[in-house]
């Protein structure tokens, strides 16, 4: 039997050849912006671990191997939430498995160059259960990562990035991810425009200080807090609104701010858009997804209503 030849370029160039289809593919599958010199960095790194297992011993290259593909990851997708970062592990990870085996195996069947390390590819019978076996569960797990996806594509066809700005200043600026929520039906009870709900401890950093210190005042122990707004400080009456809303078993007000400007953002590009921005102390989304939930008027015809 001959002594198997390996040239370093060659596996080089298959290694890095696969990274690139696979990072791709990737960012076309969950929708995340391609770029050539960072696909091109990222499969740079991913011959690390194929010049360590030639020139090191394990475990260095052994332990490359299972780190290299998430910072391969990290640096082709930067700037990305943990939730969509893992979504993107996961993503590269079933690529890599289904893609990449396959090839591998059709390489060794089909015998090009000699087969692998100069041997025919064969399968024991006593053995062969892992083949199913391997199938079955990447099936299993690519499902459930695509059922992930759809829910993913789903959130995305209706949450908008917002901007909203409280005060003129730069840091009465926000800039947030809102959810169109059609059972989101308040006004603004003396204009009529629709209420965006934001969650307060996002928007208390960008409001103005007469504001934020108004916010500090139990006003909500209060039947009925326009005397209160008044007496405190008439000149808040511009810029302040209290929104009624009822729940199942009381009546109660939110805190309405009229922002100086709104401005959302979708594909079809950029908008203006009237509201009221209305807070509420609970967390809207538990995942972090958005941070608001627009009124479907702000959608539909822009908020001009």
């Amino acid at each position: 039997m001959g002594v198997a030849e390996t040239y370093l370029d060659l596996v080089i160039l298959i290694n890095g050849g696969m990274d690139t289809l696979l990072l791709i593919l990737l960012g076309r599958l969950i929708h995340l912006p391609v770029r050539p010199s960072r696909i091109l960095i990222a499969a740079l790194l991913g011959e690390v671990p194929v010049i360590l297992a030639c020139y090191y011993a394990p475990p260095w290259a052994i332990l490359c191997k299972w780190f290299i593909p998430f910072l391969m990851v990290a640096v082709a997708f930067p700037k990305l939430g943990p939730r969509i970062l893992l979504r993107a592990f996961i993503g590269f990870w079933l690529l890599s498995a289904g893609l990449g085996g396959f090839l591998y195996a059709a390489w060794g069947w089909t015998q090009f160059d000699s087969g692998l390390s100069g041997e025919q590819l064969t399968l024991v019978l006593s053995n062969f259960w892992v083949l199913p076996a391997g199938v079955i569960l990447w099936w299993v797990l690519q499902c459930l990562w695509q059922r992930w996806q759809d829910r993913k594509s789903v959130l995305e066809r209706t949450i908008y990035d917002l901007e909203i700005n409280f005060g003129g200043e730069e840091r009465g600026i926000v800039n947030i991810r809102a959810l169109m929520d059609t059972g989101n039906h308040l006004r603004d009870p003396l204009t009529g425009s629709p209420v965006i709900l934001l969650e307060e401890e996002v928007a208390a950093s960008a409001m103005p200080d007469s504001i934020r210190a108004f916010l500090d005042i139990p006003w909500k122990d209060y039947a009925d807090p326009w005397p209160l707004l008044w007496k405190l400080n008439p000149k808040l009456v511009k810029h302040l609104v209290f929104i009624p809303f009822q729940t199942i078993d009381t009546q109660s007000w939110l805190l309405g701010i009229r922002p100086e400007r709104v401005t959302c953002f979708s594909k079809k590009g950029s908008q203006q858009i009237h509201a009221t921005v209305a807070l509420v102390k609970q967390v809207l989304s538990s995942e972090g997804e958005y941070q608001a939930l627009l009124h479907p008027e702000h959608v539909q015809k822009g908020g001009d209503g």
